[in-house]
Parts: structure tokens; sequence; C-alpha cells
């Protein structure tokens, strides 16, 4: 039989309008006690992100706030803390926390409607995700990273579907799994380096947990391109494999003209041989046999040029059929690595083996050597010192302007 809200006030000394008044009242108080009066209470910061409108990096803002940690748990596994603090301070599923030399996040939420108190537990963050985004910048997601072969609150064994708390998580092949943030810019197939190992993602988890992406991942080769800092973590090297077309399109073609396709493939913008196939979207124009292009109708047609090893790598270029002879204009690019290490030096030429005027530009602090070879179709340049930034080379052929950008990172 449930208690008359008279009764209530007749038998305790009441603080409120209500009984929820009442029970939010007593909720707060009993926060306060935790946080204030007893071993319980520690000062925490809130760690949320912005994104720089300049730079596109990730910036960390720091709130302090107070809360109280009733009990952790260490397993072989995790490290879990069991928070309580005010709704004020905003935690939820997905929140970031620094506290005791450490970073946690929320992965668990004890349900309360309507009353004035957080309580969670956050898993210490045993690791960050580091990559470079689309726009060149360095992103970082600290998050609890731990071994897909073990049971936890998280997971579950390879061969049994495991459910708790309504988690359930797809059954796919996997050793490694982390919790970050939620990020819909993480996609299959991105590589991680993980304590001097790297991973590649196979499943994306958005859904288990509110703000939360669970990234399922498998062993994958550390690549000596990849950087790997001294803590262990690292940027996984971007397979930047290009497709080049060495003429300016369209490329051009006559009625029954048989051509090979000129194209150059580069990684990390170093020439290298690769394989490749071609798909005329418009074979009625233009048949491919092989890596020859055929001329078998007036018009236009594009063609598709795809890396063998790697698909996804693909280049799409227009062909013109005309009934005469139309000559080709060449297209020029800098021939070199994407990267220079500190106290290392790079190479760099035209292709088609041309000469040209050449200038660069470098971030100001750093030292370096610049050598320009007396015939105009290279230079040499040296880095010295641990500064980062990019250098900007510019060379001038028959009138035209083509730059490359390089990238100073570190051994």
């Amino acid at each position: 039989m449930s208690t008359t809200f008279q009764e209530y006030k007749n038998r305790v000394h009441f603080k409120g309008k209500n009984k929820r008044e009442y029970v939010n009242t007593k909720v707060r108080e009993s926060i306060d006690s935790l946080i204030e009066d007893s071993q319980y209470g520690f000062s925490i910061e809130v760690l949320t992100y912005d994104i720089d409108d300049v730079t596109g990096e990730h910036k960390e803002i720091k709130t302090p706030a107070q809360a109280a940690i009733l009990s952790t748990k260490s397993t072989q596994d995790y490290e879990r803390a069991n928070i309580i603090t005010y709704n004020e301070v905003g935690l939820d599923r997905g929140s970031l926390i620094a506290w005791d030399n450490s970073k946690w996040i929320v992965l668990q939420k004890m349900f309360r409607p309507e009353q004035p108190g957080f309580n969670g537990y956050a898993y210490r963050c045993t690791g960050e995700l580091k990559w470079v985004d689309d726009n060149g910048t360095l992103q970082t997601r600290p998050g609890y990273i731990s071994s897909g072969r073990t049971t936890n609150s998280l997971t579950y064994t390879p061969d049994v579907n495991y459910k708790f708390d309504n988690i359930v998580l797809h059954d796919t092949d996997w050793s490694m799994i982390a919790a970050i943030q939620q990020d819909l810019t993480i996609h299959n197939e991105m590589r991680f380096i993980v304590k001097g190992k790297a991973y590649r993602v196979t499943n994306i988890d958005n859904v288990s947990i509110d703000n939360v992406s669970i990234l399922s991942m498998v062993d994958d080769k550390l690549l000596d391109s990849d950087m790997v800092f001294e803590d262990g973590t690292g940027v996984a090297a971007k397979l930047d494999y290009n497709i080049r077309l060495d003429i300016e399109e369209p490329l051009q073609l006559y009625a029954g003209d048989i051509k090979n396709i000129p194209v150059t493939i580069t990684k990390d913008g170093s020439k290298v041989e690769e394989h490749f196939t071609l798909t005329s979207l418009h074979p009625e124009v233009v048949e491919v046999n092989g890596t020859m292009l055929i001329g078998r109708g007036l018009g236009e047609a594009k063609v598709i040029c795809a890396l063998k090893r790697n698909p996804l790598v693909t280049k799409t270029f227009q062909v013109l059929v005309s009934p005469e002879h139309v000559e080709d204009t060449p297209q020029y690019y800098i021939e070199g690595s994407d990267f220079i290490e500190w106290n290392t030096a790079a190479d760099y030429i035209l292709s088609d083996d041309m000469a040209g005027e050449w200038e660069v530009e470098v971030f100001s602090k750093v030292k370096h050597t610049i050598t320009y070879a007396e015939d105009g179709k290279s230079i040499s340049i040296y880095i010295k010192d641990k500064y980062a930034g990019t250098i900007v080379i510019t060379a001038i052929v028959n009138g035209e302007e083509i730059k490359k950008e390089i990238l100073i990172q570190t051994v």
C-alpha cells in the first residue's frame, strides 16, 4: 500500500511541495555528502572538444567539476570507476573526464528520470587512436582499448553471441576493440597503431552505446612508413597510391587509332611500377584491350583506370575520338616523396625528364639545405632539425606553374 502525501509529511521532516521534490532534495543532499563530507569526493575535469576554424584541429577544452568516485573495479581486462555527480556537470554516455592522471570514458549510465544526479560507470582510456583526416589534419581520440579475445562488459568471446545490458555486438573476426567518443568519419579498413602494433578496422558499432563508437579491429602489418611515437601510439600510414594521366584531358584518339594508356602510378608521391586495369564505360566509342585503347566510334567516352592491388584506387578520364588526329598536350608534375624525415634528404625531379625554374618555400624555423641541379631538372632538399611543417616546391615549365607540398615528419 502506497504512502500518502500527508503521511509522508507527518512522518518525516519534509522538504518540498510534493513527494518528487522531496526525493530530489534528498538525492542532492546525498551527492553533497558524498562529495564534500567523505573520502569519495574528487576534483575531475570534463573534457569536451571543438574544431579550430583555422587549423581544423580537434581542440581539447577542460571544465573543472566535483564528483564522487565510489569505487573502482580492476581486473586483468579493464578499470572501471563508479562516478556520481550533479546533472549540471553534463556527464552522459560518451563523456570524457580526466581524473587520477588518466582519461576515462563513460560507457554506462544508471537511468534515474527527473533526478538531479548522474550515476554511471567510466572506463579508463588505455590508449589513443590517431589518424590524418582528408584535410591532412592529425586527429586524436582517447578511448578504452582492449583485447577482443576476452569477455567483459563490452565484448564477448568470438564464438558466442554475448549480451550485456541490451548491448549486442556483431559476430565478426576481430582481435581488438576500441570504445571512443562517437566519430562518424571513421570507416572500415582504416588502420591504427596501438602500443607499437598495427590494427585494421573491420566493424564499427555506432548503435549499442549512445554517443560512443565501438570499433572491432584485426591484426595488420606495421609498415616502414608508419609513424610510431615513444608511447607506442602512432599514425598508420595511408597507402597513398595515386593514378596520374601524363597528358591533358580529354585523351585524344581518332577512329581506328590504337594507343597505350599514358598513366603513371605513384605511392606517397614517388613513382612505382604497379599493374592496373582499364574499363570503358562506352565500349562502342572506345574499346579496351589490356592496357591499350582503340577508337571504335566518333564521340566521347569515359574510361576507368583502377589499381590492381587495390581496386578502390581509381581515376576516371575522358577520351575524345575524332575523325582527325589531334596532338596530345603533355601533363607535367613533380616526382618525389610526399614526406621528408628529420635529418634526411629527398630528391625531386620533373616528369618526362623536363627542365624548369625551381622555387622552394620552407617553414621559417626549419634548418634546411637545398641543392639545385645545374641542368634545372632536379633539386635535393635536406631537413636538419626537429620542427614540423610543410614545404612547398614550385617549378615553372613552359610557362606553366606546377606545385607540390611536402610534409616534414619524425623519424
